[in-house]
């Protein structure tokens, strides 16, 4: 090796490496610094460029076949987005919560001075949209009943737009005007005005609506407020330098296979597998695509497409991808690997030879495996009766502060105008479905005992009850204050999730 800058050496060390493994990188290193004029310091830039795409490509092997280049930009592509995503999900974890305390008080009063307002709180981070095909960030609603002052619709819209905009927010849309055209029975009097502003990592919705021809249990209207978290600066750069590094690894991952495997079967195998993973990830990241419209309390993250198509074909890829490589190692281990074997067994130039025998061995050690893993449930049925847990007021554990689901239970006795009542009450501000059930409901019981049988006639004494899913996990608040103390009620419970 002729004398060169030190600093010269290390960038050239660098680049080469860019090659795969094996006497082709020292050579590379004494042309490269044999040519180099004396006084060079640093490589030239065409340098860096020919050696990074030259090495990358022989990273990929098969010289003559150009499909592999591409084949390889596919994949990834397709791992970098995914590694996105995770780092993206991750990351949100690490974002603080919605506005509590201080912080909600403050924007509670700037966006409905004195008025008594309900929900807000924290929430899940990234919650299921409520027809379940996809996801969205979690956000929190915080409503107060129809005042005069709110139904001027225009005039409060306008007011709250102008003290946000004082406390530092910033209006980015504006709603459009209410068109219920299509709708059957519309009232020409119908209200609503809304608009969306942002301050720092926070985006608001408000909105207020007006609805003079309603019936007097459902009221005429309310306003609202939702807020969420708007994806911070910093996530998406840990998401871009997630999908660098996973795309850069999936490279080196398919420049490795494509070497060790040249046989046809193998190229077959490979090709088919890529495809198939890549059908399963690329439709979902050309949903990432940003598109147009306002945003609003849907608002989803970039990578839903993987939620919206289903986990079924990103689990498929993952599977499809995880089996490619295990059928390498096993058909053609590693040296290293085969090192390790030989020195543990003795056997391994057999096994090598012998990749069937291989490959049911890894087989046999994963059934032993799963079975050790397996859990049947071999308790006993219950021989006796439970005595069932029948709660009463209202129900608030700390365990459900960020859930969503709640419940109502009424005396079996409760007129049926009064629970048409207390339905209108609970659907007035809270969003979501809800579910009845009452003594011949499947899983009826379950509410009480958990799975556990009751005793005969004890069943018809049971309360009845609602299954409600919230809008936004702190409106049970304002849930319990609408419909407690009207008859029939027996409790408003706020279920922890998972319950």
């Amino acid at each position: 090796m002729v004398s060169a800058d030190p600093r010269l050496v290390r960038a050239y060390l660098r680049l080469v490496r860019f090659y795969p493994p094996g006497p082709r990188r020292e050579e590379l290193l004494d042309t490269l610094l044999e040519c180099a004029p004396p006084d060079r310091r640093r490589p030239a830039l065409s340098e860096v460029v020919n050696l990074v795409r030259h090495g990358s490509r022989a990273r990929l092997g098969r010289p003559r076949s150009r499909g592999i280049v591409v084949l390889a930009l596919l994949i990834a592509a397709a791992a970098g987005f995914v590694g996105s995503c995770a780092a993206s999900r991750l990351g949100l974890e690490a974002v603080g919560s919605l506005p509590v305390g201080a912080e909600a008080a403050e924007i509670n009063e700037t966006v409905f001075p004195g008025l008594t307002v309900w929900g807000g709180g924290d929430a899940e981070k990234i919650v299921t949209q409520g027809d379940g095909e996809g996801v969205e960030y979690g956000y929190a609603v915080s409503w107060v009943k129809s005042t005069p002052a709110t139904r001027d619709v225009a005039a409060y819209t306008a007011a709250a737009r102008a003290r946000l905009e004082a406390a530092g927010w910033r209006i980015t849309a504006v709603d459009p005007p209410l068109d219920e055209t299509d709708m059957v029975g519309a009232n020409p009097a119908d209200r609503a005005e809304g608009f969306t502003a942002e301050r720092g990592a926070l985006v608001l919705h408000f909105t207020d609506y007006l609805y003079p021809g309603a019936p007097w249990y459902d009221g005429d209207g309310n306003a609202t407020y939702t807020i969420w978290h708007r994806q911070p600066g910093w996530v998406t750069g840990v998401a871009w330098l997630a999908a660098l590094l996973t795309a850069a690894l999936a490279w080196l991952l398919t420049g490795w296979m494509s070497r060790r495997v040249q046989s046809d079967l193998g190229a077959a195998l490979g090709v088919t597998g890529a495809i198939c993973c890549l059908l399963g990830i690329l439709p979902a990241a050309l949903l990432a695509l940003p598109g147009g419209g306002a945003a609003d309390e849907t608002a989803s993250p970039y990578w839903q497409g993987l939620v919206y198509l289903g986990a079924g074909p990103a689990l498929l890829a993952g599977m499809l991808a995880a089996l490619m490589v295990a059928v390498v190692f096993v058909v053609k281990p590693p040296a290293p690997l085969a090192r390790a074997l030989r020195h543990a067994t003795g056997s391994a130039g057999r096994l090598r030879h012998r990749p069937g025998l291989l490959a049911a061995l890894v087989a046999a050690a994963a059934l032993v495996a799963g079975l050790g893993l397996y859990r049947s449930d071999t308790r006993p049925a219950a021989a006796g009766f439970c005595t069932p847990d029948v709660p009463s007021g209202v129900v608030d554990p700390p365990s459900a502060h960020l859930s969503y689901r709640s419940r109502i239970l009424i005396e079996p006795a409760t007129e049926a105008e009064d629970r048409n009542l207390i339905e209108a009450a609970f659907r007035r501000g809270f969003g979501g479905g809800y579910t009845f059930s009452w003594t011949t409901t499947p899983g009826f019981t379950d509410a009480y005992c958990a799975g556990g049988r009751v005793a005969p006639g004890v069943k018809e004494t049971l309360p009845y009850y609602w299954d409600i899913d919230l809008a936004s996990p702190g409106l049970f608040a304002g849930m319990a204050h609408e419909v407690s103390g009207m008859p029939g009620i027996v409790a408003v419970q706020h279920l922890p999730a998972g319950s």
